[in-house]
């Protein structure tokens, strides 16, 4: 009787949740979806005024690079899902119901490795019987796009560099990450930190914007400036940065992690799902290097490119 009582106790505990997730999944089954050809109103939605650096992106984030556009029905509420990319030659026609449709969506993939940004010309779309609906969008900023472009475009020095000669390059600008001063390297970064960091201790600070993460150990016996610690570690995350050889963000995986013809050779290991290219976006390849005890990771994203890379140095001591 006990354990007949304790149990249904425990479903009304869980009731009120299971009704909660059943109104969220109805919820969610209201935004209704639209065939791109359901409809006899013409419309052309298009990538307009690409600039000529755009045709110059590294080849891997040419291919993946997509814009999506989404437009929504103000009647009914129906939504429509359009792509734009290298495939399409970034032009989709569709065929609507006549109505006003707003454009209630607009994005580009790869953005974090592209520096693209889109918009619309339009916030909405007139779909009649008389005409053609158009429908330009462009980079935002392209000529923030250009600076972007030129800044991840290796110096030779870059090229010529073995993976572990311990260089990276940002802005245009090359530094060594086993420098003893690296507030060359540091004062590239935009972070904002008031403390003090206390003897032979390590603190993790983030430019958000650069996507760059950096590892700092002062290993001197009194406070000091976080721009005064020795770097041990840096992460970066969007493409805004260039690797020796070349190595950028979004490359293709084969480029650089394949035995034979990658950049980088064969990992020493791997991390992370075993899965890797069932959608999964957590399996890294790793490097290490025997002489300076140095460790590259490099994470292998779900099959559109490189996502990440991690160089730690030499472990010191705390």
């Amino acid at each position: 009787m006990q354990k007949k009582l304790q149990k249904k106790c425990l479903i009304y505990r869980i009731l009120p949740s299971l009704l909660l997730l059943a109104a969220l999944f109805s919820l969610a089954g209201c935004g209704k979806t639209g065939k791109l050809n359901e409809g006899d109103c013409k419309g052309i939605i298009s990538f307009t005024d690409i600039p000529k650096e755009f045709h110059m992106l590294e080849q891997n984030l040419k291919e993946n690079f997509e814009i999506h556009v989404t437009l929504k029905n103000m009647v009914n509420e129906k939504q429509y899902e359009i792509s734009l990319n290298s495939k399409n030659d970034y032009k989709q026609e569709v065929s609507l119901h006549p109505g006003t449709y707003q454009v209630y969506m607009v994005y580009a993939s790869q953005a974090a490795n592209t520096g693209i940004s889109i918009a619309a010309d339009s916030e909405k779309m007139e779909f009649t019987k008389e005409g053609i609906a158009t429908l330009h969008v462009s980079i935002d900023n392209p000529e923030e796009f250009t600076r972007h472009w030129m800044s991840v475009q290796p110096m030779p020095e870059m090229l010529l560099a073995e993976p572990f000669d311990g260089l990276i390059q940002i802005n245009r600008q090359i530094f060594d990450l086993r420098a003893e001063d690296s507030s060359p390297l540091l004062s590239q970064l935009d972070i904002s930190f008031e403390n003090t960091v206390a003897p032979f201790k390590q603190v993790t600070l983030t430019d958000s914007n650069l996507g760059i993460t950096v590892t700092l150990l002062n290993d001197s016996e009194e406070e000091a400036d976080w721009k005064n610690c020795r770097l041990i570690e840096i992460y970066v995350t969007k493409n805004n940065a260039v690797f020796p050889q070349g190595v950028t963000l979004g490359m293709a995986i084969e480029d650089v992690c394949n035995k034979s013809t990658g950049l980088y050779g064969e990992p020493d290991s791997f991390t992370g799902s075993l899965l890797y290219g069932w959608n999964f976006d957590n399996t890294s390849a790793v490097y290490r290097d025997e002489e300076s005890g140095d460790e590259m990771t490099i994470s292998l994203g779900s099959g559109s490119g490189i996502n990440n890379i991690r160089y730690r140095l030499q472990q010191f001591e705390d």
